[in-house]
């Protein structure tokens, strides 16, 4: 895959990256062809294995939060522990790691990054954009995969491509525009 063509690459990781063996060899496999590009990263991945590549970690979002910080299971502070820390000193109750899986996710980790992406995508505009969505199903699809038809479709110059092993359908939007590849996306990624 050849990123020189394109002025933007917004990339969606999903949950075929998670726990994936290889997901580490792909994310430093991006890394290297990303090499003075200007892109961004969506993250459906909790498992936090993205922030040890050698991606750029400021132009990672990771909405559904990860392994890097803990929080107390009830909020009742409404902060982040480090992740050593075992226990709430509220509550008392064990820490829990920060992430959507929390009962009463802490979601303001991640916030000032996600207002970083949104910055970055609305530069992209009219700029030649390759949306890159890789691995992602239908769990969320409000995070990855509508936004980045509606991104497509609304950018002339934009294209987008859809590595997914079970569902790499695009939608009507997109028509045209798209490239649909029926592959595991870690695979896909370790391979070009």
């Amino acid at each position: 895959m050849d990123f020189k063509d394109y002025d933007c690459i917004l990339i969606g990781i999903g949950e075929e990256f998670n726990e994936n063996q290889n997901a580490l060899k792909a994310y430093n496999k991006l890394a290297s062809l990303l090499v003075k590009k200007n892109y961004f990263i969506v993250s459906l991945c909790v498992d936090d294995v993205i922030f040890k590549s050698d991606l750029d970690k400021e132009r990672i979002v990771a909405p559904l939060g990860g392994k890097r910080k803990k929080q107390c299971p009830d909020a009742c502070e409404g902060r982040l522990y480090d992740i050593n820390e075992t226990v709430c000193p509220i509550c008392k109750k064990e820490l829990v790691y920060n992430n959507y899986l929390a009962d009463n996710y802490i979601e303001d980790d991640y916030i000032p990054m996600w207002e970083k992406h949104k910055k970055w995508v609305s530069l992209t505009l009219n700029k030649k954009l390759l949306a890159l969505e890789l691995g992602v199903s239908f769990k969320f699809p409000q995070i990855i995969r509508w936004p980045f038809e509606k991104i497509v479709s609304l950018n002339n110059k934009a294209e987008l491509i859809r590595v997914n092993e079970t569902l790499p359908q695009l939608s009507e939007e997109v028509s045209g525009k798209g490239t649909a590849i029926k592959e595991n996306s870690v695979e896909w990624v370790v391979g070009i």
